[in-house]
């Protein structure tokens, strides 16, 4: 098995777990569900692929992008009442 096709697949049966329990709970809210995911991306790339690449990763830039919009929105709403 190819270790691409090992990271998809394990990254699908990963994201799974907090999919069902987010929906266990009623989880409605978009950017917990986009900031789970992409925090499962990194911490299973950097498990798989431990060292360090040269050439640039565009979906772990626009990865990254959508997880701080997310970030930055609650931390705004919680510091302007």
């Amino acid at each position: 098995m190819d270790s691409r096709q090992k990271f998809v697949l394990l990254y699908a049966l990963v994201s799974m777990i907090p999919l069902s329990v987010f929906a266990l709970l009623n989880v409605t809210d978009i950017g917990i569900f986009a900031s789970s995911f992409v925090i499962i991306y990194f911490v299973l790339r950097l498990v798989l692929n431990p060292r360090i690449r040269t050439r640039v990763d565009y979906l772990s830039l626009v990865l990254l992008g959508i997880f701080v919009y997310f970030v930055s929105e609650r931390v705004i709403a919680i510091l302007h009442p």
